[in-house]
């Protein structure tokens, strides 16, 4: 069976830089399986698996547009150092927060003086990926897996290998730099409180979508 829309595909992998550093791999957490064409992962790579079979390997390059976007300076915002109460910020910080443009892993990208620069920036963005993949399985995808948009591990929720068992998110494990924010928890601009990232989301998954953002709340 070849890699199409409506199957669940399984994929080992190793995300690296244009530098040849490794950014992520699915490693001995196993394959990351998704619902292919159901939006799980970033765009470029699931163009680059469609019609592979098992077994099959390749280098996929993506590009920032099929990635996670161009690097934006209107995702940067100032906040009052005092916004964070008794936690004490620290450069490299990551937290989610909501804000206008909905809940987003925002992480400190500077502190000056009395202020806190937070960037909202996904850690790859701008960033060109080169994934060297190996399908290690392919299905069709159960009815329920379709209704529910994303694959089900035997026990009935969503997952699979390493996706979303770590964002991030719900944005380590197979996450975006693995890194996971090293303080408490704060407030955004709007004063929406936050909860630390205990870990981010895979990088191969989508910014939006997937199993990954939290529990599915799906039972079989």
């Amino acid at each position: 069976m070849r890699v199409a829309k409506e199957t669940v595909v399984g994929i080992e992998y190793t995300l690296k830089d244009d530098q040849g550093n490794i950014i992520d791999a699915s490693g001995d957490r196993g394959p990351m399986e998704y619902l292919h064409g159901a939006q799980n992962i970033i765009p470029g790579l699931e163009q680059g698996v469609e019609g592979l079979e098992v077994g099959d390997t390749k280098n996929v390059l993506v590009p920032p547009n099929l990635g996670y976007g161009e690097y934006s300076d209107k995702l940067l915002q100032r906040v009052p150092i005092e916004h964070f109460g008794a936690n004490t910020p620290q450069v490299g910080m990551r937290f989610h927060a909501e804000t206008n443009l909905g809940m987003r892993v925002l992480t400190i990208k500077q502190i000056e003086g009395t202020e806190v620069v937070l960037d909202g920036n996904h850690a790859l963005a701008g960033k060109t990926l080169h994934f060297d993949i190996k399908v290690a399985s392919v299905r069709a995808a159960e009815l329920t897996e379709l209704s529910h948009g994303h694959p089900h591990q035997s026990g009935g929720c969503c997952g699979g290998g390493g996706c979303g068992s770590g964002e991030s998110s719900s944005e380590g494990g197979c996450c975006s730099t693995g890194e996971a924010s090293e303080g408490g928890c704060c407030s955004s601009e709007e004063g929406a409180s936050a909860s630390c990232c205990s870990s981010e989301q895979p990088a191969a998954e989508a910014k939006s979508g997937g199993c990954g953002n939290g529990g599915c709340g799906c039972s079989n």
